[in-house]
């Protein structure tokens, strides 16, 4: 309870001596300003006294003095107007080296916004338009690995990041096309709006410590009701925890990388297959397993499992393997159906082809 106290009040006193600092800077700027138009207006009023009523003098007014001095101080020099007396001449002396400073105040204003612009887009401020992409929560090795099997499989993702230093690693190792970064703080859940979260397929919460994934999952599905979470966890035994507050899919790193070990201590062939169906299709040849969904156009619509099975097989080198059928809310999925079970709206076939095959399934769905 100490600690805690006196971590607050380190904090308070933080924010306070921000605050006053941040109090005397605009005292201080104030006063620079003030100083700066009091300068301006005396000169000016100035010049008009001396300026009046001298012979051939084309100041005769205070207005003629102003529009004189702002003339001068943005560069445009009409020459309508102009002092004649050498005191005159002197105080307009201001105005001159006064224009190059407002000159070079615009130029470094305008400088600062298109820098700041630019900033802003690559760090991801102004936001995206992508859609059917996925959003990856948390930058680090394991997303880098899903990164580059997602994008070699052509899909969009869109990677939140409280690392700056992460922005330009990420734009240099994969496609822009491909990949949008958003620099944040991950508690501003309305920051998610600029990843076009709503649009995208899927979410991927990935952070080291399982207490922070569940955090990010609460305060994203009180904002984002029908988000399908993916979850990368660290222990395993936490999967139905997940999985009760909505979580699409849990995924333990530990427990995939021991099966697939102890797949290649007693089948290494099993696993060699394994293995190349869990990477995304590159070469033509490369085998993929991939899901596709059934709409009101598509020509599986209402046929027969065990039918287009052979179907697939003919006419493009491709393995049916299983039917995931929607049932109250959720999907239940068919393992290598032994009954002959119907294609309907919604359902997703899960067919293993090459990458060849799988460009002709994607214009067939």
């Amino acid at each position: 309870m100490c600690i805690k106290i006196i971590t607050f009040d380190r904090l308070l006193n933080k924010y306070f001596n921000n605050y006053i600092q941040m109090k005397k800077n605009r005292k201080k700027n104030w006063i620079i300003y003030l100083s700066i138009v009091l300068v301006y207006f005396s000169a000016t009023y100035f010049l008009y006294l001396i300026e009046k009523g001298k012979e051939g003098s084309n100041i005769q007014s205070f207005s003629d003095t102003i529009w004189y001095s702002i003339i001068t101080l943005t560069s445009v020099g009409y020459g309508d107007k102009f002092p004649i007396s050498g005191l005159g001449r002197l105080i307009s002396l201001l105005f001159v080296l006064g224009s190059l400073g407002v000159i070079g105040i615009m130029i470094n204003r305008i400088s600062n916004k298109i820098s700041k612009m630019i900033e802003e887009k690559r760090l991801g401020y102004y936001g995206t338009q992508f859609e059917n992409h996925i959003v990856v929560v948390n930058y680090n090795q394991f997303a880098q690995q899903v990164l580059t099997e997602t994008t070699n499989a052509g899909k969009k993702v869109v990677v939140v990041t409280s690392k700056k230093e992460d922005v330009d690693s990420i734009y240099h190792n994969f496609d822009k096309e491909l990949v949008f970064v958003l620099y944040h703080d991950y508690i501003d859940i309305s920051a998610f709006d600029k990843t076009n979260i709503d649009k995208s397929i899927s979410v991927l919460l990935n952070f080291e410590d399982d207490t922070q994934n569940l955090v990010q999952l609460i305060s994203l599905r009180e904002k984002y009701k029908n988000l399908n979470f993916v979850i990368s966890l660290n222990n395993p035994s936490l999967k139905e925890t997940f999985r009760s507050l909505g979580v699409t899919f849990t995924l333990s790193k530990n427990e995939v990388a021991s099966k697939l070990i102890a797949s290649y201590v007693f089948e290494p062939e099993v696993a060699k297959l394994t293995e190349g169906l869990m990477k995304s299709s590159v070469k033509e040849d490369d085998l993929g397993i991939m899901q596709f969904k059934i709409n009101k156009e598509n020509i599986y619509l209402n046929q027969n499992y065990e039918d287009e099975f052979f179907h697939l097989k003919k006419d493009f080198n491709a393995i049916l393997v299983s039917i995931s059928k929607y049932y109250e809310n959720d999907y239940i999925l068919h393992k290598n159906p032994k009954n002959n079970i119907k294609i309907e709206l919604n359902d997703y076939l899960i067919i293993i082809c090459d990458n060849n095959g799988r460009k002709q399934l994607q214009e067939k769905f």
